[in-house]
């Protein structure tokens, strides 16, 4: 079997045994969340009756083992069950709030690998064996600051200045194009900042390697140095560090959902967290579980594209 067909079956035997563990950490970590779920969704004056007969329909008076194994199947077919709270099929509400969701993390994840791939590679040039230190220094210093600022201290800093302030931009909701602008700023700026220091730091390796120079020696254009030389050594990096940021994007992204009031998963978990309605809790972890992981099979996939070497060896 040839060294890359290895590497892919092994990856996708390793995503399958990825996504068991998540839905079954995902499962008992909901067990764990104190009070009654049929209480809270029926009220204080329920009768007892009553919430032992909803009890009986959503078959949380079962054995864990079976409540476990009907979890099982339900995730596996699709068919994540009823809000404890709405009664609404868990299936119509993520159908509903997913497209607003996918597009912060999919203009923040577009806008990170722009800014960082880009902006490293022209900052790690400009500072390459110890020219311009004030440059290398101010960009250490912001990138610095912007990697360490929470996304939900962002996100408030950018309503006040943006919307509150200058009112350029909605203060909440997801009417507009334009109401998508700020949280994705918000959800990129910690990311990108943390790419580009890496991107810097890899473009000084990749600037002093024998075949820059003799690129260099041939009298290129820098332009063709760069981006047809230098750039392309530079993807495995970025694409490397970008599977470990899938994580913390989707995570700014809950937050930040929630400080826009944007009707989006990450909005939608937290309001079920507070109420805890757990088939709504478990549906959307394991979506963003699942998505972290395909990503990053995505990103295996695109790294043996550009780095074919990386594939042999792990071959």
């Amino acid at each position: 079997m040839p060294g890359w067909l290895r590497t892919l079956a092994w990856k996708l035997l390793r995503l399958v045994g990825s996504v068991a563990a998540v839905l079954t950490l995902t499962f008992f970590m909901v067990q764990l969340i104190p009070g009654d779920p049929i209480r809270l969704a029926l009220g204080p004056d329920a009768p007892p009756s009553l919430v032992a007969e909803r009890r009986h329909q959503l078959g949380l008076d079962q054995p864990l083992v079976n409540q476990y194994l009907g979890y099982w199947g339900r995730m596996l077919t699709g068919r994540f069950g009823e809000s404890l709270l709405s009664q609404q099929p868990v299936g119509q509400l993520i159908q509903a709030r997913i497209a607003n969701t996918a597009t912060i993390v999919g203009l923040s994840l577009l806008a990170t690998a722009l800014i960082s791939i880009l902006g490293g590679l022209l900052v790690g040039i400009a500072t390459h064996r110890g020219r311009r230190p004030r440059l290398r220094f101010g960009f250490t210093l912001t990138t610095g600051v912007a990697a360490a600022l929470p996304d939900f201290l962002v996100a408030v800093g950018l309503v006040f200045v943006f919307a509150v302030t200058l009112k350029i931009f909605p203060v909440a909701g997801a009417s507009t194009p334009a109401s998508f602008v700020l949280p994705t700023v918000a959800v990129t700026l910690g990311s990108a900042a943390t790419m580009m220091r890496v991107v810097r730091s890899s473009t000084g390796t990749v600037l002093d390697q024998d075949y820059l120079l003799v690129a260099r020696a041939k009298r290129l254009t820098s332009a063709r140095v760069y981006l047809r030389h230098a750039l392309p050594n530079l993807l495995t990096a970025a694409l490397t560090l970008g599977g470990l940021q899938l994580g913390t994007v989707v995570t700014g992204t809950i937050v930040v959902e929630n400080v826009f009031a944007i009707p989006g998963l990450g909005n939608a978990l937290v309001q079920a967290l507070i109420t805890r309605d757990y088939p709504v809790v478990q549906a959307i972890m394991v979506i963003f579980a699942g998505a972290v992981l395909v990503l990053n099979l995505l990103i295996d996939v695109a790294l043996g594209v550009f780095d074919p070497r990386s594939v042999r060896q792990r071959g």
